[in-house]
Formats: structure tokens, sequence, C-alpha cells
């Protein structure tokens, strides 16, 4: 059934550009075909969108995602902040490896619930101080990978204020909807 209304969709967007087209180039126009492909297009968009809110309603992460999300930041957090605290060992890529195998959230996992639930604003002021704290701790992986492990703690421990800035975020919006 999706295949049929992306193909309707298409096509009725192919319509509009003929239809558009002949207008603008002041050829006598076919009301009744421009008027019918409005129709068939607003159609399928209310049918798209009407799909796309099931899809949101449904998805299995819907309940709590903010504060699963929440937990898992305070996880990895936790776990980081021992690591980098630790003095370096042979053990040291390890437990990182470890770490980012057992603990680190795939937000996209939980996307399009916090959007959903939080709206897109909320869900990007989460996401970007995550993308940072998950860039510097993929680079602090790579340099101790590396034997860089001095230069992995520093980023590690960089890591740590980033992910801080989401869990913070994540507190300000539950207390704006608690409000």
């Amino acid at each position: 059934m999706k295949i049929n209304k992306n193909r309707i969709l298409i096509i009725s967007i192919a319509i509009m550009v003929v239809v558009a087209t002949l207008a603008a180039s002041h050829t006598p126009i076919n009301w009744n075909y421009f008027i019918l492909s409005v129709v068939i297009l607003t159609i399928v968009i209310w049918l798209q969108k009407r799909d796309l809110k099931k899809i949101l309603t449904e998805s299995e992460n819907n309940g709590l995602p903010l504060n699963k999300f929440e937990e898992l930041l305070n996880t990895i957090l936790l776990k980081l902040d021992e690591v980098s605290k630790n003095e370096i060992d042979e053990k040291y890529s390890n437990k990182l490896f470890s770490i980012m195998d057992e603990t680190m959230p795939d937000i996209d996992e939980y996307r399009i619930a916090m959007i959903n639930q939080y709206g897109i604003t909320n869900y990007t002021q989460i996401s970007i101080p995550f993308a940072k704290a998950e860039r510097l701790i993929n680079r602090g992986v790579s340099t101790a990978i590396d034997g860089y492990y001095e230069e992995s703690q520093k980023n590690i421990s960089n890591s740590l204020e980033f992910l801080e800035l989401s869990i913070k975020e994540i507190e300000k919006i539950k207390v704006g909807n608690n409000g």
C-alpha cells in the first residue's frame, strides 16, 4: 500500500508541475485537471500525515523516552568519569570498548518518540551536545587504539561536559513540561 501512495504522490506532483508549466507559458489551462491534481495531492498528503502519526504513536520507545535516554546518559557519564580519573594502564582501551558496547545509547532509537513527545526544538537541544560528546568519545577510543592514552583521556574528559549539558537540557524539558 505504501508503494501505491508514493506513486500517487509522485504522479500528482508531476501533474502539478505540468499544470504550473502550462500556466506559466500562458497556454490555456484545463482547470478540471488542475483541480483534480490538487485534490489528489491533498488526499495523498493527508494519508501520509495520518500514517506518520500512527507510526509516531506506536513507537516501541514512546513510553518515557526522555527518562530512559537520561538514564543511559547518566550511566555512561559515571562510567566515563571513572575511567578518565583512573591511571592509564594496558586495560584502558578495553575499559573504553566495554563502555561503548554496553552503555552508549543510540539516539536514533529515541529520535521519533522524543520529537513526537517534546518537539523538534527540544530534541535538538538534547542531541547537539550529545553529538559533540559522542564525537569526543569516539575520538578518545580512536586515540586509545593508536596508543595515545593521554590524548584519549583528555578527549574522554572533555566529552563529560557535553554529556552533562545533554542531561541538563533533559532536566529543563522535564521541568518545562511539568510546570
